[in-house]
């Protein structure tokens, strides 16, 4: 099977110890992350091939970072050098009725100023079928806007499949154009969208599919090459307690998945990406809707237990949740 190529921002994470608040806290714990470098880390745990692709200074940082990755079985030759900075990100981890808070540090990265004509991107593709995006990169700066929008022009001459997740970040979209204004423009691209409308929590949630059908058929109406629109229905009863679930829907008919009830959450982040990631591995993979679905939201719950950014877990290991309900049994 050809890889699939994830392009975005890779992200220096500093934590705050245990539930610290960031303003306590006396030392940091520093991991990798990003949208798109966790659904490649995924995916490549899955078995899929995976070239990640992002711009970052060559110094000791990123060595580390690119360690990080490939011990993933994450392929990072396409990366290109350039700039001064990673952006950063602080963490700080939330539990019951306080919510987990993200501080940014991401103006002039080396991503943030990327341009057109920058990537390579005929050399990026070579040997590949599909290319996955967020809508983080194009919040970041208008030049990431561009050199992304110059892969997705050529990912469509070439034929990829192309998927998207919305990741719609309030606080990065600064310099001088709103979601509204960028987004459309790029979408129209995709043939796989995730969290694509304002209201996608409440449509993957205790409503009629016909509900859900009407939302999934406006969005195809608005972007004719999308097949495959996906939705997640997260349930907050305290940062440490929510539910989740979600809903896949081809055009024709709607696969819901069951719901979990996730008591004791370790780390959220990354939650959705883990989510994207195992979506993208039941499309290419699995015999379909319905289990590709179940796989998808199973494995995000698995993430949910999992500290960090990326979700640390084998193929294995999401169906041996699924098989026994995500009771926690201790595996002999």
């Amino acid at each position: 099977m050809k890889k699939i190529v994830s392009f975005g921002e890779l992200l220096i994470r500093l934590s705050s110890p245990g539930y610290q608040r960031l303003q306590q806290a006396k030392q940091l714990n520093i991991d990798f992350g990003g949208a798109e470098a966790n659904v490649a880390v995924s995916l490549a745990q899955f078995g899929d091939q995976v070239s990640y692709v992002t711009r970052i200074p060559d110094n000791d940082m990123t060595v580390s970072a690119l360690r990080h990755l490939n011990s993933y079985g994450v392929s990072t030759q396409d990366v290109l050098f350039g700039g001064e900075r990673m952006g950063l990100y602080f963490y700080e981890n939330g539990s019951n009725g306080r919510a987990s808070k993200v501080v940014y540090d991401r103006q002039f990265s080396s991503t943030a100023t990327l341009r057109r004509g920058m990537i390579n991107w005929e050399k990026v593709f070579e040997g590949s079928d599909w290319f996955h995006w967020s809508g983080i990169t194009p919040a970041v700066s208008e030049g990431a806007t561009d050199a992304l929008l110059e892969g997705l022009e050529f990912a469509q001459s070439k034929g990829l499949t192309i998927s998207m997740d919305f990741n719609f970040r309030g606080n990065l979209w600064k310099w001088g154009k709103t979601a509204g204004e960028v987004m459309p423009e790029l979408m129209q691209f995709n043939h796989v969208m995730s969290g694509t409308h304002p209201d996608v929590d409440v449509l993957a949630g205790d409503i009629d599919d016909y509900l859900f059908k009407v939302e999934g058929d406006k969005i195809m109406t608005q972007y004719p090459n999308c097949k495959i629109v996906v939705f997640t229905s997260r349930g907050v009863v305290s940062a440490s307690h929510n539910t989740w679930s979600g809903a896949l829907y081809d055009g024709e008919k709607v696969y819901r998945s069951q719901k979990y009830d996730i008591t004791h959450i370790v780390d959220r982040v990354g939650g959705g990406d883990s989510f994207m990631a195992a979506l993208i591995y039941g499309l290419r993979n699995l015999k379909n809707h319905q289990e590709t679905i179940d796989f998808a939201v199973a494995a995000s719950a698995i993430k949910h237990t999992i500290e960090g950014d990326q979700n640390v877990c084998s193929k294995e290991e999401v169906y041996h949740f699924m098989k026994t309900n995500g009771t926690g049994k201790i595996v002999r």
